[in-house]
């Protein structure tokens, strides 16, 4: 298979942390209701493992991305018979995006630098009753008191209000909804500052046990509080003309 070096730049299953899989998985279990038996396209799909998931809803799933070596590892690791992974850059998809019922673009969008365009492209190819849902980080979180991303990756980061004037330039309909922490992980958090069970070894020691196991179940997403939320996930419905 394929060796993928970790440039911090996408998640690759057997080199990231249990907790950064969970925050990012979230995206992809928020939309599995909304692709049943419909053709998805997954745009800047990383090395594949949230298209592979969206595969055991969709009708088809089609995972693209603008580095050859990441679609070969994804192609080798990820089969099933409605799944395929193409090489393209999201700024340039052209007429390949007219094929598909809805889109997904997670964690991407901060990452391309002609974002509008991208937008205007994806809008005038969904079809009718089509659905483009995307996420990105919340820029108060991921860069506090720094105009620049910290992120050397990122081109641009948004706020709430930022992110969905953006969509509804495109879109008539933009709903965003806020991915938070749960409860159990706040918890641990705090035991983890403060440092209660550093004296114990890791495999006695329950804010170690916690973040071994922990999944996405540990977050939650809703529509409240959104401005402090981890990252904005935005289902786009009804392409402007």
């Amino acid at each position: 298979m394929t060796q993928i070096d970790n440039t911090g730049e996408r998640i690759l299953l057997d080199k990231e942390t249990p907790l950064m899989i969970a925050r990012h998985f979230c995206a992809y279990r928020f939309v599995k209701d909304y692709v049943k038996n419909l053709r998805v396209l997954d745009i800047g799909c990383g090395e594949g493992y949230g298209t592979y998931f969206l595969a055991d809803f969709a009708k088809e799933a089609v995972g693209v991305d603008y580095d050859s070596k990441i679609i070969e590892y994804a192609k080798n690791k990820y089969k099933k018979v409605n799944l395929s992974f193409y090489e393209f850059n999201a700024a340039n998809l052209g007429n390949f995006v007219k094929d598909f019922d809805l889109f997904t673009c997670f964690q991407v969008i901060e990452h391309i630098p002609e974002e509008k365009e991208f937008l205007k492209n994806i809008a005038e190819a969904m079809p009718e009753n089509g659905i483009f849902i995307c996420s990105t980080p919340n820029k108060l979180d991921a860069s506090p008191h720094s105009e620049k991303p910290l992120n050397k990756f990122h081109l641009k980061e948004y706020y709430f209000h930022e992110f969905k004037a953006l969509l509804s330039g495109y879109f008539k309909t933009v709903d965003v909804f806020g991915l938070k922490r749960g409860w159990w992980l706040n918890f641990f958090r705090r035991l983890k500052k403060i440092g209660l069970f550093n004296f114990l070894p890791g495999q006695l020691n329950p804010v170690v046990k916690f973040y071994k196991k922990i999944d996405s179940s540990c977050f939650n997403i809703a529509q409240q509080d959104i401005d402090s939320a981890l990252d904005f996930i935005a289902v786009c419905k009804d392409k402007k003309e």
